[in-house]
């Protein structure tokens, strides 16, 4: 059979009844899985209920140019993604541009009236600066909240350590101005969710150890970025990052496994398998065909006509609403770890013509304060912006080659917890463009303009629901043959999705192969 042959939309085109392997989830967490789980010789069939696989890694074409409309990059901790992209052939590489900027209300303590930039302090972690005394970050938080985060320094190890949410461990040790002026905003636009919400060990895993240890949350920081040998913000595969999954497809298929988009699972359950000489337990899997559901971002619905599968193992990789639809008639308590809705995420493109964005004014691009100010409101709705033509070189020559030079594609997203969902006009974007660059962009400007929605994708874990989800899990992986991966439970993150994907996969894989 082709790897052709192996790329199949409906469950009566599968070739078999029982494998080794049966991953449910085509996303980053269920690709890697099923690589795994083939490298190993395992007969595998992965299932995906939307119409591609990718999850949130997705591109499309914007102004004649390959654009990443989901996850962009990760961050280079560890090795698991660095090395699986070795093993695929491809190349790692750090965007371009230097440092980004924040956008920022005036300093409360300065004579300053109006938002304005600021180039992101070196030597910081998640906005959390390793040097708090430097002119950087005094430029931002201000004298009294430099003073303030200089404190940490002499502050008792232990606190803030028994901190469960970032917000809380970050002012502990630092104080308001740099929760609010530096880690807020980056919290914001990587996790879109506030950090009084978000749980400390999945945002900053290790950290509060790292705190104990060095005494210090900024030595801490700075520890660790020493100990880094790589590029110390995030970096992409070249090309983007719809070539890692490409890459982890095509070998999918070329090792024998099989990918199923448009089935999705309906139930699992534990089943007696009987032969004449022997009895064993698999796994059952419901699997039906689906339909797109009105909405992008929502599931897709799951029609009657299906086909029951076994497997010896079943890895649950799909994203938080299907995984507990499935688990909770194995385990009621998965009811108890349902996700609150996440923030509306709004990612607008704009190809522009623009002399005046040659010199790149923002660098590779920059975050948007949150509105913390009660001197001057912000003058623009969008939450970030990125010059991806200056970040990624890639998109800098297809668009050179297609209109030459002067054209320019921009990316602003929308869409903070709280907010409704709706599409920007392309006056507004227009508008939020010029404000943030400082030039005079127009209509007649524009090349190409697109809107996409990821709307409930970044759902996050509250430190208790994290706790419930950690449980859970550990429950559900004691029966033999179940795993769960995916950002749901490891925490949102492409780098520390996959390490926590392939060490699961690895580790039981080797059990796996040991029973059989």
């Amino acid at each position: 059979m082709s790897a052709k042959d192996r790329t199949i939309s409906s469950t009566s085109e599968l070739s078999r009844d029982h494998w080794d392997t049966i991953v449910i989830g085509g996303g980053i967490a269920g690709l890697v899985s099923a690589w795994e789980s083939v490298k190993a010789g395992q007969a595998t069939l992965l299932v995906e209920s939307r119409g591609y696989v990718g999850g949130q890694v997705a591109s499309m074409m914007v102004g004649a140019a390959h654009v990443d409309i989901g996850a962009e990059s990760f961050a280079p901790r560890g090795t698991a993604v660095t090395s699986m992209a070795e093993e695929l052939g491809l190349k790692v590489t750090a965007p371009g541009g230097g440092r980004s900027h924040y956008f920022l209300p005036p300093v409360p303590d300065s004579v300053q009236t109006t938002w304005g930039l600021h180039r992101f302090p070196s030597g910081s972690m998640m906005g959390i600066p390793s040097n708090p005394a430097s002119a950087e970050v005094r430029a931002i938080l201000g004298a009294q909240g430099a003073m303030r985060a200089c404190e940490d320094l002499t502050l008792p190890p232990h606190v803030g350590a028994e901190c469960a949410d970032v917000a809380s461990f970050i002012e502990a040790r630092m104080g308001r101005a740099t929760l609010d002026r530096l880690v807020r905003p980056l919290v914001a636009g990587i996790h879109s969710q506030d950090p009084e919400k978000l749980d400390v060990d999945r945002v900053l895993p290790g950290m509060r150890a790292d705190l104990l240890h060095h005494k210090s949350l900024a030595k801490a920081v700075g520890a660790r970025l020493e100990k880094s040998s790589g590029p110390r913000g995030d970096v992409s595969i070249e090309g983007g990052m719809q070539v890692l999954i490409d890459a982890l497809t095509a070998e999918i298929l070329a090792k024998g496994g099989m990918i199923a988009t448009r089935c999705g699972a309906e139930a699992i359950c534990r089943t007696q398998v009987s032969s004449s000489d022997s009895s064993t337990v698999q796994w059952q899997v419901d699997i039906r065909n689906t339909t797109p559901a009105g909405a992008p971002s929502a599931e897709p619905r799951r029609t009657p006509v299906g086909r029951l599968l076994t497997a010896s193992r079943v890895i649950l990789a799909c994203s938080h609403a299907p995984a507990l639809r499935v688990l909770t008639p194995l385990f009621p308590e998965a009811q108890e770890c349902a996700f609150a809705p996440g923030a509306p995420i709004v990612r607008s493109f704009l190809a522009v013509r623009a002399g005046a964005l040659d010199s790149a004014p923002v660098g590779p691009g920059l975050l948007v304060s949150p509105d913390i100010s009660s001197v001057a409101e912000c003058p623009v709705g969008a939450k970030a912006l990125s010059q991806l033509d200056v970040k990624w070189a890639w998109i800098a020559d297809e668009l050179r080659e297609a209109h030459g030079e002067h054209v320019h594609l921009l990316r602003l997203s929308y869409g903070r917890p709280g907010d409704e969902d709706r599409t920007p006009s392309l006056g507004e974007l227009l508008h939020d463009a010029s404000v943030l660059t400082g030039t005079d962009l127009g209509a007649e400007d524009v090349i190409d303009h697109r809107v996409i929605h990821w709307n409930g994708t970044l759902a996050q874990a509250t430190p208790n629901l994290a706790r419930r989800i950690s449980a859970l899990r550990q429950k559900a992986e004691s029966l033999p043959g179940l795993l769960i991966c995916g950002a749901w439970v490891s925490g949102s993150g492409i780098a520390g999705v996959v390490a926590d994907t392939r060490q699961r996969v690895r580790g039981e894989r080797r059990s796996f192969l040991f029973d059989r």
